[in-house]
């Protein structure tokens, strides 16, 4: 049940194994040690020691499980966080060689999960930036060994936060060897009545997305580094998992989406992704089965906790992102768009004096035969929005599918209570753009004809060729009774093959190529 909702959500990347509570966690084998944790503060130290039974009791987080996992729900690239905290460099190389030699694509590897926590003149770990970087390098270097194309990416400080120290050390350091830069993004803004804490992200939106990584990071980095924001939220969370407002409302879906739209307007920056999947930000649950997994570890035993009643549900906010994330990973081009400038507007400061548009909207090329436009809009007023394409009103029908509501705070609760559900719909333009909203509007225009296909095999690698259009993206799935299917990686217009190793290879096994 999760792998199908998550399915639902379209994601583009997921991060293995976690943030901050795999400071102390062994890839091998899948567990967080015990005799790891001690070297941490008292704080992270109850975090890190929270992940022991839970763990172990469910036989460890594996990352051939996670490999599968990405590929049942659509064929999410990877990204991972190694242990530059605990782990050795031996075992970060390991890593890289072991998902090399199993044909497990690894998109990019951060070196720690935010270091800037643990760094100080009384950390155990990091004294600051030029001795993390520094010893990060042979971690660097162990993952280059195994694999001369891995990405390797070190940390700049949180923008919600900006820790200017921490990033002037990263800009002046001479031996620049990382090829990307991630980063998390926390607004320090709790506490706030809820229209400043919405004015005040409005700010974070407008100012601290594509500005900050423009005009702050690529100035102190090599031209030719890519960005990530791997974790991202409206507001800062309390340090244990839970969350402050406006995160997990419909708002929270608005911001969500809208960081989405435009980031996605850099090609610079490669991934981007709010914290987090499971999570009331997320698909949230009515039961964790903590007790299940706990009993377990009690008892020197392991359960499987795939048939247990978690009783999954989507949070507001990842409804938001969903509705953007189905075009965006759909996609292969963005097309320059803009907005009039006769709109309604909402503020972004707490005195209601700095104004920007309260819509917000982006185009892009389907690579399955279609064409998006994503729009958000942040305010309480409904907008007519007519869609304009090289000069010409657009008049056919398009498919319309959004969330909104009155109340910018609406949370959902379990089936079927969602107070914030996706709808669909068909409509022609104008459209009106209704209050608190994320708006996806697509439409055919050319129709796929089916590929001709080919498998070959050798040295237990398979490659896949096909003859078909090149101005399409294909996504290539794997099934072993035609039905459940999935999805082994995507692959850009230009390719006609792609290689691999099935990880969920059996006696028999069927093959295609489908558009997403």
């Amino acid at each position: 049940n999760f792998q199908q909702i998550t399915a639902t959500l379209s994601p583009g990347w997921l991060r293995y194994p976690a943030g901050a509570i795999e400071d102390a966690f062994n890839w091998t084998n899948g567990l967080t040690m015990p005799d790891w944790i001690s070297v941490f503060p008292a704080a992270e130290q109850t975090l890190l020691n929270d992940t022991v039974k839970p763990l172990t009791g469910k036989g460890g987080a594996q990352f051939r499980d996670f490999a599968a996992l990405c590929a049942n729900v659509g064929g999410a690239k990877i990204v991972v966080c190694i242990n530059g905290f605990t782990d050795t460099t031996n075992s970060a190389g390991a890593f890289a060689e072991y998902a090399l030699t199993n044909h497990i694509p690894v998109a990019a590897w951060e070196l720690c999960n935010e270091p800037y926590v643990f760094a100080g003149p009384y950390s155990h770990f990091f004294l600051n930036s030029t001795d993390y970087v520094a010893k990060m390098k042979p971690y660097r270097d162990a993952i280059k060994a195994a694999d001369s194309n891995a990405v390797v990416a070190i940390y700049f400080s949180d923008a919600g936060f900006t820790e200017t120290n921490w990033d002037v050390g990263l800009s002046n350091y001479t031996d620049k060897y990382w090829d990307a830069v991630v980063y998390h993004h926390y607004p320090q803004i709790a506490g706030a009545p809820f229209s400043d804490l919405m004015a005040l992200d409005n700010w974070q939106l407008a100012s601290n997305t594509t500005q900050r990584v423009l005009h702050y990071l690529m100035p102190m980095n090599k031209s030719n580094v890519t960005y990530l924001i791997t974790e991202y939220a409206p507001a800062n969370g309390n340090g244990t998992g839970g969350q402050n407002p406006p995160t997990t409302t419909l708002y929270g879906g608005v911001y969500a989406a809208e960081y989405l739209l435009r980031l996605s307007t850099f090609p610079q920056v490669t991934f981007v992704g709010p914290f987090q999947l499971l999570d009331a930000a997320g698909i949230a649950v009515t039961n964790n089965n903590y007790p299940a997994v706990t009993t377990a570890y009690n008892q020197g035993r392991t359960t499987n906790t795939a048939g247990l009643p978690f009783g999954f549900y989507l949070s507001a906010q990842v409804c938001g992102s969903a509705v953007a994330d189905w075009a965006l990973t759909r996609s292969k081009a963005v097309y320059a768009t803009s907005l009039g400038t006769n709109g309604p507007t909402v503020p972004v400061d707490t005195n209601g004096i700095a104004m920007i548009p309260a819509i917000y909207g982006q185009a892009y090329q389907g690579g399955n035969g279609k064409r998006y436009v994503l729009l958000t809009n942040k305010g309480s007023n409904a907008v007519p929005v007519q869609l304009v394409q090289d000069g010409m009103a657009l008049t056919n029908q398009l498919l319309e599918t959004f969330i909104t509501g009155s109340d910018p705070s609406l949370t959902n609760a379990p089936r079927p209570n969602s107070a914030v559900p996706i709808h669909t719909q068909t409509t022609n333009s104008p459209v009106i753009i209704p209050s608190y909203s994320v708006v996806r509007l697509e439409w055919t225009v050319f129709t796929v004809p089916k590929p001709v296909l080919t498998l070959t095999s050798a040295n237990s690698v398979y490659t896949l060729h096909w003859t078909g259009l090149t101005n399409v993206r294909y996504a290539v799935q794997s099934s072993a009774d035609l039905a459940s299917w999935a999805t082994l990686g995507s692959v850009s217009s230009t390719q006609s093959s792609f290689s691999f190793n099935d990880p969920n290879t059996g006696t028999l096994r069927f093959y295609r190529v489908a558009v997403p």
